[in-house]
């Protein structure tokens, strides 16, 4: 089965049968801490890298998604035209990481269109988000008026709080929890496109600074700029391109709203989105080969992995502890081309587009030695979405 939809969220009704859709090609441009050329310029690039490396001619797609994380956005419209497509039919702006995979996927399986190109642009020059204070009355309004006058102001104060309460009632280290970022930066040491160069250890890890407690420097990803795109088709057109077809073979995803920190947690087994991909997939957490698991914070990274089922509850500690278990080589290796921590900060769309070259096998040094499945995370823990990528 394709997709299941968004939980929580109309859809369009399911249907009998549906066309199975892969994912083609990728397209990059390097991950620099400065924005090095217009942003509309790096995202045609990395469009024409992605039609290339599938094999297909950019007049033959037919969508488009554009993602970025600011405003004003860039005329979408103008990178259909700088990528050569001719007949623009579906076009959809938004979402992260695995979420427009699934979106487009929906299109194609729909009729909508035949191949979409799925392009994120980080530009970190954007304004950022603050608090809305009435500049009149330097008064707080809505919802943050109950917590930005007490310090809860932005999402790593957040993060803080929820990572805090995780390692309190699971008694988990935090010397245990530092091999994550400590194996991600090794990963990226063996990626091209990341923008960590530098080795990291676990004494370079607990003497970094504090952020807000117990989230350190090194917990947080590493903002960067550059666009990255993949190419979406369908099963028949798949066939006859470049490399072996990735399938997206389930995808679902919970809305985000204002307050997600507030909402309940799961402190048994898998959550329902998790429960919700597994069905459609027919697969469970013990067939996923790879893990991508979104990494925004560190601590994101063991909650996702309980919520999937992947790991017991309040185990995920253990299970990473020393790294052997997901170094590139271990039993499940996660984020092999060293996340939003150590590759850069892409909202999740560098973990599809890493889960795509390990399926292919083209990884290179970092190649995991089973590489069938891999399932894949994107935004916060306790909302968001998931999806599992194969190649059968």
């Amino acid at each position: 089965m394709l997709c299941s939809g968004i939980i929580s969220r109309k859809v369009r009704p399911m249907k009998t049968e549906h066309i199975k859709v892969a994912i083609v090609g990728c397209g990059y441009t390097k991950a620099t801490r400065k924005l090095e050329k217009p942003e509309t310029e790096i995202a045609i690039e990395a469009c024409l890298m992605a039609a290339k490396d599938a094999g297909m001619d950019p007049s033959e797609i037919d969508g488009i998604n554009v993602q970025v994380h600011h405003y004003p956005p860039p005329e979408t419209q103008t990178i259909a035209q700088g990528i050569g497509i001719t007949n623009l039919r579906w076009n959809q702006d938004g979402g992260l990481g695995i979420l427009p995979a699934g979106v487009a996927a929906q299109a194609i399986d729909a009729g909508e269109c035949n191949s979409v190109l799925v392009v994120k642009i980080m530009n970190t020059i954007a304004p950022i988000s603050t608090p809305q204070i009435d500049p009149s009355t330097g008064r707080v309004g809505n919802w943050q008026q109950f917590e930005v006058p007490y310090g809860l102001g932005f999402s790593m104060q957040r993060v803080g709080l929820m990572a805090r309460k995780y390692m309190h009632r699971y008694n988990i280290k935090q010397e245990q929890l530092a091999w994550i970022p400590i194996v991600q930066r090794e990963h990226a040491l063996m990626n091209p496109w990341a923008v960590m160069d530098s080795p990291m250890t676990l004494d370079d890890y607990m003497n970094s600074r504090i952020i807000s407690e117990p989230v350190r420097l090194f917990d947080c990803d590493m903002p960067v700029n550059g666009a990255f795109a993949f190419l979406m088709t369908r099963e028949d057109r798949a066939k006859e391109l470049n490399h072996k077809p990735v399938y997206l073979k389930s995808w679902a995803g919970s809305e985000v709203t204002k307050r997600d920190q507030l909402n309940a947690e799961y402190l048994e087994g898998p959550t329902p989105l998790a429960l919700e991909i597994y069905k459609d997939a027919q697969l469970g957490p013990k067939d996923m080969d790879l893990w991508y698991m979104y990494d925004g914070f560190s601590y994101f990274v063991p909650m996702w992995m309980e919520n999937l089922g992947l790991i017991p509850r309040g185990e995920a500690g253990n299970y990473v502890e020393g790294g052997d278990n997901i170094r590139s080589g271990g039993e499940h290796p996660l984020n092999t081309h060293g996340g939003q921590l150590s590759e850069g900060r892409l909202h999740g769309h560098g973990h599809v587009l890493e889960a795509v070259q390990q399926l292919r096998g083209n990884a290179g040094i970092r190649q995991a030695n089973t590489a069938n499945t891999a399932i894949i995370s994107s935004v916060f823990p306790w909302t968001g979405a998931a999806g599992i990528l194969s190649v059968e």
